[in-house]
């Protein structure tokens, strides 16, 4: 019986908190981070302001709160994929439908945090160093590096790529990504998107093939030309497979 009310009054404060956490993005998408007060967010999730602080002792903790949530997710799902799926290319696009997908997921809750930052003071947050923001950028950045360098390690893509460039080119294409989705509500081919956004990356990361001067390209040829009469002399020509076959640009 105890165990029961236990189980219930965890939900209920786990409800309370969830509650709280979506009147206080909506606010403060809707009129800035300075300008709404924590009776506001209060009010709104059907609360008294003491209720409030009894689970979030500010304001600040509240937003860290709600990127907390939100990073958790991103960061679960891409830790998942890395231990699932073993395949380089096939990770990126994984990944990259991870980050769109809980982007655009709860009316676009990527979208009004996106309006959150423009409008708030986030002095406390955007600090360079040990700030809630930059911790939670750094665990979930961590496994698209951790993607990469196993992909370097297997000797898929060069060795010297520029990880944090990789890094900013994906992620900051897929944010370019997600608002142009969103703005023409086009979701439903977020897939054809995503791999429009990294196959290109992808293509920039591949080891770069040997270049072939113009004396080796005539010299491969006329092997092969040598190679096309030869069978042609020693073998029927029924059996001889088509010239195109042996084409240099086949």
């Amino acid at each position: 019986m105890g165990d029961n009310s236990t189980e219930k009054s965890s939900s209920r404060a786990e409800q309370r908190e969830t509650e709280l956490l979506h009147a206080a993005i909506e606010l403060f998408a809707e009129e800035g981070f300075g300008n709404v007060s924590t009776r506001k967010i209060a009010a709104q999730a059907g609360v008294s302001e003491g209720t409030l602080f009894h689970y979030f002792g500010s304001k600040n903790e509240l937003m860290g709160a709600i990127l907390g949530r939100f990073y958790g997710e991103l960061t679960d799902n891409a830790t998942r994929i890395l231990r699932e799926e073993l395949a380089s290319r096939a990770r990126l696009q994984l990944l990259a439908e991870n980050h769109i997908g809980v982007l655009a997921r709860d009316n676009s809750l990527f979208m009004r945090l996106i309006q959150t930052y423009r409008n708030a003071d986030l002095s406390e947050f955007t600090k360079i160093q040990g700030s809630v923001l930059h911790k939670l950028n750094r665990s979930y950045a961590w496994v698209f590096d951790a993607a990469v360098k196993e992909a370097m390690t297997r000797g898929e893509v060069r060795d010297d790529v520029n990880i944090p460039a990789l890094r900013d080119l994906f992620f900051g294409g897929l944010e370019y990504c997600s608002r142009t989705m969103f703005l023409h509500e086009s979701f439903d081919q977020m897939r054809e998107r995503v791999a429009s956004v990294v196959e290109p990356l992808w293509q920039s990361m591949l080891p770069q093939q040997p270049r072939v001067s113009e004396g080796d390209r005539l010299e491969r040829v006329c092997d092969r030309l040598e190679a096309v009469a030869d069978r042609t002399f020693l073998r029927p020509s029924w059996l001889s497979p088509p010239v195109s076959e042996y084409s240099p640009y086949g």
